[in-house]
């Protein structure tokens, strides 16, 4: 039960903080070994943190289910910003599984989200709308934009929501609507990922229904604290502070693949 519960928290954290899920997911996987491979539990873990956005962001969810002009637009603007990703994933599925088998690559791309992270040192924020929140449409141009950093980040070791968040920031949107953008693109795409988990057919899990649900249950409560403590941190622009943990986790990962190639850990899994 121990070792769901540590998947449950790093899950939790890493898929909404900017320090890619995918590499500590698998490692950790690796590591615990008894767990290596069950992706009946990797999607219900990320069940959990689905549920995690839609609860922090219930009424912006409630506001877009009105489906009125406003709200479609908004809605729009999310699919546009889906689609690179769907595409990406689509057309280079063997040459994405290739780079998952090179722990150097993960570590390559933990110093590339490092740098996405600092470049907001210099990015000039536009001004966000006054609460309560209306959804006003994220120009098609910039939310394919932001959609194609999504889709960078199907890359192991970059990650999702520092790679939107950045180019958001980049884009000019508001801080706090650049994280809300960012954390609402994120339900198409774990949903679409959990979709294609469960059309896989591969389910078999040996986790038992109280596992299974506690390890939701927590990956829910540790995401909650994880999508706020990244919001606040984009609002009060300590958002580059981050990098100074993925550069530092990159440049050790490379020093140790240097050192002792033969303790290279092969991941295996989707980039977050």
């Amino acid at each position: 039960m121990l070792d769901i519960l540590l998947l449950a928290v790093v899950q939790g954290l890493t898929e909404f903080l900017p320090v890619s899920s995918s590499g500590h997911l698998v490692l950790l996987q690796h590591l615990l070994g008894s767990r290596e491979g069950d992706l009946f539990l990797d999607v219900i873990l990320h069940v959990g943190t689905l549920g995690s956005v839609v609860l922090v962001y219930r009424r912006e969810v409630g506001r877009l289910l009105r489906c009125d002009r406003p709200a479609l637009t908004y809605v729009l603007a999310l699919a546009v910003g889906t689609l690179p990703a769907v595409a990406v994933g689509l057309l280079f599925k063997d040459a994405i599984e290739s780079a998952f088998a090179s722990p150097a690559f993960a570590a390559v791309g933990l110093l590339v989200t490092g740098g996405f992270l600092l470049s907001t040192r210099a990015a000039r924020a536009g001004e966000d709308l006054p609460e309560p929140w209306s959804p006003r449409a994220v120009p098609l141009k910039k939310a394919l934009l932001i959609g194609c950093a999504q889709a960078l980040a199907i890359c192991p070791g970059i990650s999702r929501s520092g790679a939107t968040i950045t180019t958001s920031l980049w884009m000019g949107l508001g801080r706090a609507e650049a994280a809300r953008f960012s954390f609402l693109l994120s339900v198409p795409a774990i949903g679409g990922a959990l979709v294609l988990h469960l059309l896989s057919g591969d389910l078999d899990t040996r986790t038992g229904p109280l596992g299974l649900a506690l390890g939701a249950l927590v990956a829910m409560a540790v995401g909650l604290l994880a999508i706020r403590w990244t919001a606040l941190a984009v609002v009060r622009q300590h958002f580059w502070k981050f990098a100074f943990y993925v550069i530092a986790v990159g440049l050790a990962t490379l020093v140790v693949l240097w050192l002792a190639p033969e303790s290279a850990v092969t991941p295996t899994g989707p980039a977050g």
